[in-house]
């Protein structure tokens, strides 16, 4: 059965800004939509502040993004990768340890910075992935413990609504110094996608950008437009999974839930006639997961399929649309959203123009 792949571009293939942005020896703010290379740019900053024999890490929120990373540096020592949480937790060492809620509260920063000080925990750069995903408190640790903090940050994919999220104006409020670049260029999904991703977030500038949606169109279209499943029940659905699976068996496919219990549900379905991997915030390997792999919205960030489907979709309470931006533009060729009964409201200012729609309600 084929395996889960990460693709890192070379050298070569970079774009002016990205170049500039990873050659910058100053701290950078890097923006830019679903796709365009912002954790490329933190990869490619790493290795030369490495190279350069210097101290450097990259944090990400979510530790699937975290183990590819890894994995393509070929979990090398010198150019360490962590989740935020993950990495506070190891930071105290043995003995009595706090949540990292309860690290970054605003009685507890002195402390905090004082603890990571002592356990040598400072570096020459630290890389912030999905910044938008970690409090202004966080970035008030991390500023006493480096001289040079580069962050990469989208407002449109802010599907996290704990207290410890934060925005792009916040972050520049603390930094308004760091040197700015924004990433103008898709290199994931399709144009067809794209397209169609963006209804969910008309309020997002940079998201709807004409220029880059124009340039989208001529780099990378003709893919096939995003599919609206309608279906009479929740068996139906899985039978509609399991036909795009059979047409599409060596691709790279992501079956995007919100809620973990459904992702646990959809494992038992599918794993009877498929090889797929459940992935559920543990500690893996990539490259040995399967090409199927079924996780949440907030897990897959970061991470590309040539195929995302997505069943219950819906105007649940739980569901808000940056997670279905969030969700579709995981996808490089086909996205699939499958609903039970009817279309959701969310779809009610949509172009019918962008989706095709496959009623199986008969």
């Amino acid at each position: 059965m084929p395996k889960f792949q990460f693709y890192l571009p070379t050298d070569a293939d970079l774009t002016r800004i990205q170049r500039r942005a990873i050659d910058s020896r100053e701290p950078i703010f890097l923006s830019g939509v679903p796709g365009t290379g912002k954790t490329v740019v933190s990869i490619k900053r790493l290795q030369n502040t490495a190279s350069m024999g210097k101290k450097g890490i990259i944090f990400t929120y979510g530790k699937l993004l975290r183990k590819t990373i890894e994995e393509k540096l070929e979990n090398n020592p010198k150019m360490p990768v962590d989740n935020i949480h993950n990495w506070m937790w190891k930071s105290q060492g043995d003995g009595q340890r706090r949540y990292f809620e309860v690290m970054i509260k605003d009685e507890n920063i002195n402390s905090t910075i004082e603890l990571l000080k002592s356990k040598g925990k400072i570096y020459d750069e630290i890389l912030v992935d999905e910044g938008q995903d970690l409090s202004i408190n966080t970035y008030k640790i991390f500023k006493e413990i480096t001289s040079s903090l580069s962050i990469s940050a989208d407002n449109a994919q802010q599907i996290n609504n704990r207290e410890e999220a934060t925005n792009e104006e916040e972050i520049l409020q603390v930094f308004p110094h760091l040197e700015r670049f924004e990433l103008d260029e898709v290199f994931r999904s399709a144009y067809e996608i794209y397209k169609f991703a963006i209804g969910f977030v008309p309020s997002s500038k940079r998201a709807n950008d004409p220029i880059l949606l124009e340039r989208l169109k001529r780099k990378n279209s003709g893919a096939d437009k995003p599919f609206v499943w309608l279906e009479n029940d929740l068996n139906s659905v899985y039978d509609s999974i399991k036909d795009i699976i059979d047409e599409n068996p060596t691709d790279n496919i992501g079956i995007l839930f919100e809620k973990i219990l459904h992702v646990d549900e959809a494992e038992k379905k599918l794993s009877q006639d498929y090889d797929v991997s459940k992935y559920n915030n543990q500690e893996v390997i990539p490259s040995q997961l399967n090409n199927i792999i079924i996780t949440t919205f907030k897990s897959a960030k970061g991470i590309e399929f040539d195929i995302v489907i997505i069943p219950y979709f819906s105007d649940g309470a739980m569901n808000i649309p940056e997670e279905y931006y969030v969700g579709a533009t995981r996808a490089k060729n086909q996205v699939h959203f499958l609903a039970i009964k009817n279309i959701p409201k969310i779809m009610a200012h949509f172009d019918s123009n962008t989706y095709e729609l496959i009623d199986n309600r008969g």
